[in-house]
């Protein structure tokens, strides 16, 4: 129980650079067992997205020969007629529509991808015995659906209402992928928020710098593969894939793998970054509940750790501008998990040892 609750306190205390560090650690010790089915639902979203919104998206290119004209009307402030404007206006619907379906289906394939690995990543970096085959199969029950309703549909919905909502929902909820097969009684929903309280930025953060790194990478060797292949003599063929009347589906989802290499590579990367930052989270979030139920570490533990402890009663220690108030409860009281002093009110660090309390802070 003790070791249990150190290794707690340890996850608990970590800096937002060591859980970054930690994230990119995971993704190298895990990434022989998540690159494979991890892969494959990217090249899967890639396949569905040729194959639902390839006409979609010619049929939007084939509207551009016009919008032009109209939008150099517009910046010359020359007056549209209502047949331009009406044009306008339904180019941008198509757009936004074709927008939010490319969404939609990415979210919801790449939520079922995170949710079918999540549960293994989380028992592999808290070093749990844990078998790969059969947590992948765990992870498909009942409860995905409250995920990939969340975070597979209703994010993208509010990536359609001018994003914030969509910001909101992923800060808030996004420990959903981890929380909705942990089986512990609990609502996944409420307990993913209790999670992620007050975690906000540390969510987005990590977002942020899994996309900007991927960005970097990807635009790196889009430029190489550019310079390779696009030239006067390919952009024809190329084009002869998406024209309905020449189309080749085979080769726009292998030119699209090619152009979506670097997504397809470091597709573990997000989720190895997410399970540590969740891991410490958690690790913060529990022992506050244990402390808090009145959860005292056993004299044993500090005995063998401080010597000092075996000839000496355990005293409560009053500090400078700390004031004894003959009304405190005796649940608000908890001892320190490093040395053991009894504590009468919340401090960032123990009055003995200096070890830092701020896992239990409010």
């Amino acid at each position: 129980m003790e070791k249990k609750t150190q290794e707690l306190i340890h996850l608990a205390n970590k800096r937002f650079t060591e859980v970054l560090s930690d994230g990119f650690k995971l993704f190298i010790k895990a990434y022989k067992n998540l690159i494979i089915p991890l892969a494959l639902f990217q090249i899967f979203l890639i396949a569905l997205n040729v194959l639902l919104l390839t006409d979609l998206n010619w049929y939007i290119d084939s509207l551009r020969v016009s919008i032009d004209a109209i939008m150099e009307k517009f910046i010359e402030n020359i007056s549209l007629t209502e047949s331009e404007l009406n044009e306008l206006a339904y180019f941008l619907f198509m757009t936004l529509a074709q927008f939010f379906l490319q969404n939609l289906i990415g979210a919801i394939i790449i939520t079922i991808a995170m949710c079918s690995v999540s549960n293994y990543v989380f028992k592999f970096y808290m070093k749990e015995e844990v078998r790969f085959t059969e947590s992948f199969k765990s992870a498909f029950n009942k409860k995905m659906l409250i995920v990939i309703l969340i975070i597979g549909i209703f994010l993208p919905i509010g990536s359609f209402l001018l994003l914030f909502p969509a910001i909101i929902i992923f800060g808030f909820f996004i420990f959903l992928i981890f929380t909705y097969n942990i089986g512990d009684g609990k609502s996944p929903i409420s307990e993913a928020r209790s999670i992620a309280k007050k975690s906000f930025w540390k969510i987005i953060g990590i977002f942020v710098i899994n996309t900007l790194f991927i960005l970097i990478i990807d635009y790196i060797v889009t430029a190489i593969l550019d310079f390779f292949l696009i030239n006067d003599s390919t952009k024809p063929i190329i084009s002869s894939w998406y024209n309905p009347a020449t189309r080749n589906f085979g080769m726009l989802i292998l030119y699209n793998i090619l152009y979506s290499i670097v997504d397809i590579i470091f597709a573990p990367l997000f989720i190895c970054l997410l399970t540590a930052l969740f891991s410490s989270l958690k690790a913060k979030r529990d022992l506050k509940i244990q402390y808090q139920q009145g959860y005292y570490p056993e004299r044993e533990l500090y005995q063998k750790s401080y010597k000092i402890l075996k000839q000496k009663p355990i005293n409560r220690v009053e500090t400078e501008g700390t004031t004894i108030s003959p009304d405190i409860r005796l649940d608000s009281r908890f001892y320190c998990p490093f040395c053991g002093v009894s504590i009468d009110s919340p401090k960032k660090f123990c009055p003995r040892c200096g070890e830092s309390l701020t896992f239990i802070e409010e």
